[in-house]
Formats: structure tokens, sequence, C-alpha cells
């Protein structure tokens, strides 16, 4: 039995390791439809990650995309999907017909029109914050050091108390030591209203 299967085992390990299987769409979970409160953005980022991991080629997605489609984005979808070359020309046209393609003042407009409430965590305001800047032209580029510096104005003024502007070089050093200021001022404030932690 033994000299029947060496030969079979030789030759798997000399293939070396396998490679993976193409992927397609069909389970992707992921759906847009243009309904109130969906975005493209948010829609397009899920499938791409899906897609990755998945290892679904260009053309297969491209393929597949209409399954992802509902409603008013699948009307879309079957008037304009012969005109897509690529899986990039079915993002750029999905972005561009349902997405918010607003220009920069617009983005900043609204990134400072708001600043963090005293109920609203760090991370969170962050993030939001991020994402808003995430939508800025490539070009010019804007440094991560003067992004810090814009969000960090909007900051609560008791996280800012705690963490000096010139402690934080990144948006992840100041999530960090915001983690620790809301921890203590939760602590202190329990501390306040006689709760035990």
């Amino acid at each position: 039995m033994k000299t029947i299967l060496s030969p079979l085992a030789g030759s798997s390990s000399s293939r070396g390791p396998p490679r993976p299987t193409p992927g397609t769409l069909a389970e992707c979970k992921s759906r847009f439809s243009v309904a109130k409160g969906e975005s493209v953005d948010a829609f397009l980022d899920a499938v791409d990650v899906y897609k990755g991991c998945i290892n679904v080629s260009d053309d297969d997605a491209l393929k597949g995309m209409p399954m992802l489609l509902d409603g008013n984005a699948a009307t879309w979808c079957q008037g304009v999907k012969d005109t897509f070359n690529n899986w990039e020309d079915a993002m750029k046209a999905l972005r561009h017909s349902f997405g918010e393609d607003k220009p920069p003042y617009k983005i900043f407009k609204e990134l400072f029109s708001r600043e963090q409430s005293p109920s609203e965590p760090t991370d969170v305001f962050i993030s939001h914050a991020r994402a808003l800047l995430a939508k800025l032209p490539p070009t010019p580029q804007i440094d991560d050091i003067h992004k810090v510096d814009m969000v960090y104005g909007l900051l609560n003024k008791n996280i800012r108390k705690g963490v000096p502007r010139d402690s934080v070089t990144s948006f992840e050093q100041l999530i960090t030591k915001a983690r620790a200021i809301e921890e203590n001022l939760e602590t202190h404030e329990d501390t306040r209203r006689g709760v035990k932690t």
C-alpha cells in the first residue's frame, strides 16, 4: 500500500502550495437599492473587501454585480451594464450615479459644522471625521498631521484639556489618549454620583 501511495504523495508536494480557487459574488451579503440611508461608498467598500477575501476576479465581479443590486439600482444597472468595460468602470459609474460627489469646500463645511458632544465617544467622532476627510480628492494631499489638527480642534473641551495637542502625532495616539481621559471622566462622574466601580 505504501508503494502505491508514495508516488501520489510525492507528486502533490512537488506542485507547491494549493492555489486559491477563484470565487464569485454569489454568497456576498451586501446589497444596494438606492434606499434612503444607504451609502453607495459603504456598499462598494464591503463588496471590494469580500471580493478580495474570496478571490473574486474583476471579470467575475463585473458579471456578478447585478445580483447585488435591488430596486432602482437594479433598474439602473440593466440600462447601463453594457457600457462597463471593467470592474473599475462599474464602481466609478455607481459612485457617480448614486454617491455623494461633494467638492472639497462642502466636505470641509460639513467637517467643521459640528463639534464633539460631551456624550459622544471620541473614537466614534474621529471615525466620522476621518470618513469625511477620506472623501477629499487625492491631490492636493493634506498631511496627516494637519488632519489631526483639524479634528483635534473639534473635540470636546474636556478631551482637549486632558490631551495636549503637542502630545499626539497621529489619530491612533489621539484615540488612545482620549479613551483614557474618557475613562477617567466616567470614573469621576460615577464617584460624584456615589456609584461604586
